[in-house]
This record gives structure tokens, C-alpha cells and sequence, in this order.
């Protein structure tokens, strides 16, 4: 038999047989907000999945699960970040220096008082905490973060959205029972429009590709809060919601491959476009 023959014979082998695509090189990931919920789930994920984790929490001495799980697994070191303090935001870029951040997930979130976001209420103060973590923070972090990412080989920035925040979804959250946030709908709506404007002014210059992911109904204790809350009221949501895990492994997966035509894309875990 020709030499060549078994060469010709593998090109038309299907594609079944054909040799599994490597997956990506694991890098170095930087979470908010790591000390539960779908943080912590994603701090599991990826380290499970061969990442260096840089995992950060607003108190580490109480996030005792996080600090066990580090404590087990050399990959993961674990940072005191608060994401409403400026100055810890910099002292944190500046300690790390030298550090390339391959995926910079902004995570850290807030759903504030339901009581104090209703249109009898509107509680100014409430308003101002919600704003400030869940829109200004992840674009604080990512700009003060960018150079160690623009450093890196993957060069991507994700920050968690939300359902709430696409415009097109109002009718038919209003429709499966969820109750207005009027404050929680504005700070995603408002991180969105912010992370897409860092996408291409900031991000895209610097080699970076930016994305906004919405995780959807995840059972953590902001869920359940929601829950219970529209239960009370006589009105219950009956839809599913994820495990932690579950959503984490997705959104891990759609990280590790981010295409830089994504940039400024906002999308669902299950890899789907989400309507503005």
C-alpha cells in the first residue's frame, strides 16, 4: 500500500473519530464577591478546571468555607476586597503588579432591600448602595485592573448581569411572577451600558474583550430572599432555578471561550445573545 493511502484515508474519516479539540490553556482568574453564591461556585469551577484563582471577599475572616476550600487547594489564594472602597481597589492592582489576570470576572453583587425599592418607598440611600456596587464598582475594578489583564494571554474582563437589566425583559418578568427592583433593574441596565462602552473605548484598544454575562435564576440567597418575598404576597414564582454549580460550570466554559468578535456582547450562560 502507498505510503500516502492511510494519510488520504483519514481525511475522510468522520468527524467522531477525528482528534478531540485540546481544551484552552487554564489561566489565571480573578473573582469579586468569591465567599458564596455563584462566586464561590465559580472560584470551584475554575480552579477545578486547572486555574490559578485570585479569589477576593469583603471580610475573608468570615468567608470560612472560601478560606477552607484555598486552604485545600494551593491554586486559590484569597484577597480582602472591598468592591465600594476606591482605595482598596488600588492598593489591590498595586500589590498584585506584575500579576497577569487572564479572566477578570466582576461578580460581586447586590439585590438591596426589595422593601426599600418599591415605588412607595423609592429610599434614596438604598438606591445609592445598589448603584454603587452592582454598576460603578465592576467598572472601577476593570479599569483599575486593566493592565494586569491587557498583560495577560486570554485578556478578558466578564462582569454578572442580569435579566433585569435588559430592557426587553421587563414584560415578561412582570408576567412570571418577579416583582419590581426598580433599583436592582437600573444598576444592571446601567452596568451594562457602562461595560459596553469600557468594552470598546477602554477594553478593545488594549487587546482586551469584554463581556456581560447574565447567569439567570440561580438557588443562592438572593433567589430565595426574592422568593420568599413574592410567596408572602401570595404570588409564587414556580420556575426553576439552577444550582450554584451548575451556572458556574456554564459560565466557566463560555469563558474559556470568549472570541474577541464577542467584545461588548452581552450574554446568557447557556452561550445565547441576550436582547438589550
Amino acid at each position: 500500500m502507498k505510503t500516502w493511502l492511510p494519510l488520504l484515508l483519514l481525511a475522510f474519516l468522520p468527524a467522531a473519530f477525528a482528534a478531540p479539540t485540546p481544551p484552552p490553556e487554564a489561566g489565571t482568574a480573578f473573582i469579586t464577591g468569591s465567599d458564596r453564591g455563584i462566586g464561590f461556585a465559580l472560584v470551584q469551577e475554575f480552579e477545578g478546571r486547572g486555574w490559578q484563582v485570585i479569589a477576593t471577599a469583603r471580610d475573608p475572616a468570615r468567608a470560612t468555607e472560601l478560606a477552607a476550600f484555598a486552604k485545600a487547594h494551593p491554586r486559590v489564594s484569597v484577597e480582602k476586597l472591598d468592591v465600594t472602597d476606591n482605595d482598596g481597589i488600588e492598593a489591590l492592582a498595586a500589590r498584585l503588579k506584575g500579576q497577569p489576570i487572564d479572566a477578570l470576572v466582576n461578580n460581586a453583587g447586590i439585590s438591596g432591600s426589595f422593601e426599600g425599592q418599591t415605588l412607595a418607598t423609592l429610599d434614596p440611600r438604598e438606591f445609592e448602595r445598589v448603584l454603587r456596587v452592582n454598576s460603578y464598582a465592576p467598572l472601577r475594578i476593570s479599569a483599575g485592573f486593566l493592565d494586569l489583564v491587557a498583560r495577560s494571554r486570554q485578556r478578558k474582563i466578564v462582569a454578572i448581569s442580569s435579566g433585569y437589566g435588559s430592557l426587553a425583559s421587563v414584560e415578561w418578568l412582570s408576567t412570571s411572577g418577579y416583582p419590581s427592583a426598580y433599583f436592582y433593574a437600573m444598576s444592571k441596565a446601567a452596568l451594562n451600558m457602562g461595560m459596553r462602552e469600557f468594552a470598546f473605548a477602554a477594553g478593545a484598544p488594549r487587546g482586551v474583550t469584554t463581556v456581560l454575562m447574565s447567569p439567570g435564576a440561580v438557588d443562592t440567597d438572593m433567589q430565595r430572599e426574592l422568593r420568599e418575598s413574592v410567596a408572602k404576597k401570595g404570588s409564587p414564582i414556580t420556575s426553576p432555578a439552577n444550582a450554584p454549580a451548575q451556572v458556574a460550570h456554564a459560565i466557566v466554559m463560555l469563558v474559556e471561550q470568549i472570541k474577541p468578535e464577542q467584545n461588548g456582547k452581552f450574554l446568557s450562560y447557556t452561550g445565547k445573545e441576550v436582547p438589550w
